[in-house]
């Protein structure tokens, strides 16, 4: 694993090369907390409103890591969106995290309230002179792993608008802080709007297992399970169901890897990628973050 992260790594930094889009850095005020750069389409200041996403990484990533990881900056000029990628607190071991659920990955039980933080970030780039076009209406989330439970936490809980969210390799919480059990087929979440979800799962992950984990005091959710609270909270009316066609997804396997399942006849969509044999990290092809993109946008 810390050969494949050192991997990433030396192609993050070489997917960083500058050029493809201009980008503004919001310099932070706290001393814990890094800059983050929010970069911008082509065009930027030719229309009005733009859409917004919002990238996290995973627990003991960085935001170098999960640029390279969806590499959103390959189609932010395309598609026509601002993003950013902000970096979570480290932890006692030095590991990067966000305080997103009871089962992840607050360890050191800091307390941090994360949501605030991805609320206020947003709201900054919203506001902020040097950029400021944004539509409330299109804000999305996108999140792997750690990042994930956040994205997914913050899409319940916000005030914000939030009109859909990607998640990756996590899912949410199946007990309450205190070990209690929480229903399998319930959010709990704050409002009612109905949220775009694609949830995207390896079903030999065993870190986020697919099928689920409970050991009686901590526990999430399976990645089916987690899909289903989402089309009940959109008020979807159909069942789950396997579409006529795969995705190919990671440069893992050669083939079409990747089972596509949707809810139907739902205030909002609500799709599940189960990537066949896939474990908690893949590298993902370009056209897969593509097909993410196209959820959220089309």
């Amino acid at each position: 694993m810390q050969i494949l992260t050192k991997v990433i790594l030396l192609a993050a930094l070489f997917y960083q090369v500058p050029g493809l889009s201009k980008s503004v850095t919001l310099e932070s005020e706290s001393n814990f907390r890094k800059d983050v750069k929010v970069r911008l389409p082509r065009g930027f200041k030719k229309k009005e409103k733009w859409p917004l996403i919002i990238s996290m990484h995973g627990y003991g990533g960085s935001s170098l890591i999960q640029s390279y990881y969806l590499r959103l900056r390959k189609y932010n000029n395309k598609f026509g969106f601002v993003y950013a990628v902000p970096n979570g607190l480290k932890n006692k071991d030095g590991k990067a995290y966000w305080n997103a659920s009871n089962f992840c990955c607050d360890f050191d039980n800091k307390n941090i309230n994360d949501v605030k933080y991805i609320e206020n970030l947003i709201e900054e780039i919203s506001t902020s002179k040097r950029i400021s076009r944004i539509d409330p209406d299109r804000i999305y989330l996108m999140g792997y792993s750690n990042g994930a439970f956040l994205a997914s936490k913050i899409a319940c809980e916000s005030d914000l608008r939030i009109a859909g969210i990607v998640t990756i390799s996590g899912t949410s919480d199946l007990r309450d802080q205190n070990g209690n059990l929480l229903p399998k087929d319930k959010l709990n979440c704050s409002h009612n709007r109905p949220i775009k979800v694609l949830h995207i799962h390896g079903d030999l992950d065993s870190t986020i297992r697919y099928e689920g984990f409970d050991n009686g005091k901590t526990a999430h959710v399976s990645a089916i399970a987690q899909t289903k609270r989402w089309a009940i909270h959109n008020g979807c009316k159909g069942d789950l169901k396997k579409k006529d066609y795969k995705l190919n997804a990671t440069n893992f396997m050669r083939g079409k890897d990747t089972e596509v399942y949707e809810f139907s006849d739902c205030a909002a969509p609500v799709k599940h990628f189960k990537i066949l044999k896939g474990v908690h990290f893949g590298i993902f092809k370009k056209k897969f973050t593509k097909a993410m993109l196209n959820f959220l946008f089309l």
